[in-house]
C-alpha cells in the first residue's frame, strides 16, 4: 500500500492508523471499543504510524468514540428501518461484519481500493463474518466505477456508511454521493460523520500535515457537509455528538490538552455522527 517509511504516504495508511487506534483502545481495561481483529490488521506499520503521532492516546479516544457511536446508530438503523443492504464506502480495515451482531442475511458491501481490500482479505482469511460480506474494488472519484457500486447494491432497502471518508473525496464525488445512490439503488439512508477537528489536532499535532497531503484539496468538510446533504433532499433522522465525551475521557486519563480541548464543545460545533433519510 505504501513504502516502509513511518509517515502517511497514501490514503490507505490512514486505515492502518485507524485500526491501530481501535487496537489501543481494545488493549485498555477501560477501552472505548472492543475490536479483537484490530491489532493484526494494523500490523507493525500501523502500530508504528500510531506511535509516531504526538499523542496516540488522543487518537485512540477519537477513533474509539467515533467507532462506538457509529456501531450503535448503525445497529439501531438496521432494526428500525428494515435495512437489507449496507454499503460501506472507503471501507479500509473496518471489522463490523465480524464483530457486530448483524442479521445473517444482511448484505454488507465493502468498497475501497483493491490493495487495501486484498490486504484485509489475506489477514482475515480465517475469520468468518456474521453477515453476507461482499467486496468491490473501486475508485470513488471515478463516476463509472462509483455508479457500478450503487447498481450492484440492488433495489432492497439500503444504507450507505461513510466513516472518515469525506475529507478524502473531492467535492464532485461527495455531491454525487448525495444523488447517485437514490437514483441507482434502494439506498435511502446515509450514516456519516463530521470530523471532530479538536480531537484530531490533539492526536496528530504537526503530523496532521502528512494527512493533509492525502486529503482532497477541494473537499467538503464541517457544517458544509450537512448543508450539502440537506440541499439534495436528505432529512436528518438522528445525530450524536461525542466531543464533550472525548474531553471527559481525556481528562480522566490525565492527558495533556491544548487550549481548545478542555471543553465544553461550542454550541455550534457540528462534529459528530448523523443519520439521514432520503424520502
Amino acid at each position: 500500500m505504501s513504502s516502509g517509511e513511518t509517515r502517511v504516504e497514501h490514503v490507505s495508511d490512514t486505515s492502518l492508523i485507524t485500526a491501530a487506534g481501535r487496537a489501543l483502545e481494545t488493549a485498555r481495561a477501560d477501552g472505548i471499543v472492543r475490536d479483537p481483529l484490530a491489532e493484526k490488521l494494523a500490523g507493525a506499520r500501523g502500530a508504528a504510524l500510531a506511535q509516531n503521532l504526538p499523542s496516540p492516546e488522543w487518537m485512540g479516544i477519537f477513533v474509539g468514540l467515533r467507532c462506538r457511536v457509529i456501531d450503535k446508530m448503525l445497529i439501531e438503523a438496521i432494526k428500525a428501518h428494515g435495512i437489507k443492504v449496507v454499503v460501506l464506502l472507503g471501507a479500509g480495515l473496518d471489522t463490523r461484519p465480524w464483530r457486530l451482531d448483524l442479521p445473517p442475511q444482511l448484505r454488507w458491501i465493502e468498497v475501497d481500493f483493491p490493495d487495501i481490500l486484498d490486504y484485509k482479505s489475506q489477514v482475515l482469511a480465517s475469520e468468518k463474518p456474521k453477515c453476507r460480506l461482499e467486496s468491490i474494488a473501486s475508485d470513488l472519484t471515478d463516476a463509472t466505477e462509483r455508479q457500478a457500486v450503487f447498481s450492484a447494491a440492488g433495489s432492497q432497502p439500503g444504507l450507505i456508511l461513510t466513516e472518515g471518508l469525506l475529507l478524502y473525496l473531492p467535492r464532485s464525488a461527495t455531491d454525487a454521493l448525495a444523488t447517485e445512490p437514490v437514483r441507482l439503488s434502494g439506498i435511502r439512508y446515509w450514516l456519516l460523520d463530521v470530523a471532530a477537528g479538536v480531537l484530531m489536532r490533539n492526536a496528530h499535532g504537526r503530523s496532521l500535515d502528512d494527512i493533509e497531503n492525502v486529503r482532497a484539496k477541494d473537499r467538503v468538510e464541517g457544517r458544509e457537509i450537512l448543508h450539502l446533504v440537506q440541499r439534495n433532499g436528505w432529512s436528518l433522522t438522528a445525530s450524536h455528538s461525542y466531543l464533550n465525551e472525548g474531553f471527559a475521557i481525556a481528562a480522566s486519563r490525565g492527558l495533556e490538552m491544548s487550549a481548545d480541548s478542555a471543553g465544553p464543545a461550542p454550541a455550534d460545533d457540528p462534529s459528530g455522527v448523523y443519520l439521514f433519510n432520503r424520502p
